[in-house]
């Protein structure tokens, strides 16, 4: 009889965690590589190159988020954590479809819904794989395509949110939040971080640290809410002092 296998025992590389140097070095990397992309972008506006420079991106944001969604489901479909109903699944729909198609509405949704909630997966990453996983990468290029979309959208083809913009928006992320919490309801899952899953999913610390479900999902509602409106503030500050300037 042969002896049974040790158990692997993760190395280094195996394991992430947050707010140590590899998070940052793994965030200034993502960072960099978007300002490369804005700049490239910015500098191609004068030859007339940036619009046919702005398709190939946004078309091969389209193909990442299939071959990642493919890949995920390689082994078959993960119906709890892997279905791409988070906020930054759709971000990553949402973002290329905005830059191709100049659409209003998807402009302003990926404007709130990216500096409101993408951005937090920066910050405080839902994220334990290293970089000797594909999880790791995919992980952060995902999250840094969103980033990059609607980076692209504000500092290369000017958007600007406006009041005007939240009804809908909210409108729709309301119609999210039900269809998610249906969902979550019916898989025991907790995607958009508002449900009551069973061990052995584990609820990501900063969304625990909210409290005991229901008021933990209340009040990620809550927050997510109130920033819509204070993501508006500095652009209406900017245009406050522009018009004070030229009176």
């Amino acid at each position: 009889m042969q002896p049974a296998a040790a158990p692997k025992v993760p190395g280094p590389w195996d394991v992430f965690t947050p707010y140590t140097a590899l998070h940052v070095v793994s965030v200034l990397l993502c960072f960099a590589a978007i300002a490369a992309l804005i700049l490239i972008a910015r500098s191609l506006r004068e030859s007339g190159k940036e619009p046919a420079f702005r398709r190939a991106f946004a078309y091969t944001c389209l193909v990442f988020w299939a071959f990642h969604n493919a890949w995920f489901h390689a082994g078959g479909i993960d119906w709890l954590t892997g279905l791409p109903l988070h906020i930054c699944d759709l971000g990553g729909l949402i973002g290329p479809l905005a830059l191709l198609t100049g659409n209003r509405f998807l402009r302003a949704t990926l404007y709130f819904w990216t500096f409101a909630l993408t951005l937090q997966a920066f910050i405080q990453p839902a994220l334990v794989a290293g970089p000797a996983t594909g999880v790791f990468w995919f992980f952060f290029i995902a999250h840094s395509v969103v980033l990059a979309c609607a980076l692209y959208d504000l500092l290369v083809l000017g958007f600007r949110p406006l009041w005007g913009d939240l009804p809908r928006v909210y409108a729709f992320s309301a119609c999210y939040v039900v269809v998610v919490a249906g969902v979550n309801a019916w898989l025991g899952a907790n995607y958009a971080y508002i449900g009551d899953p069973a061990p052995p999913l584990k609820i990501p610390p900063f969304i625990d640290a909210l409290g005991p479900w229901p008021q933990r999902a209340l009040l990620v509602l809550a927050l997510a809410a109130l920033s819509f409106p204070l993501l508006l503030l500095p652009w209406k500050l900017a245009g406050a002092r522009r018009a004070a300037a030229s009176s």
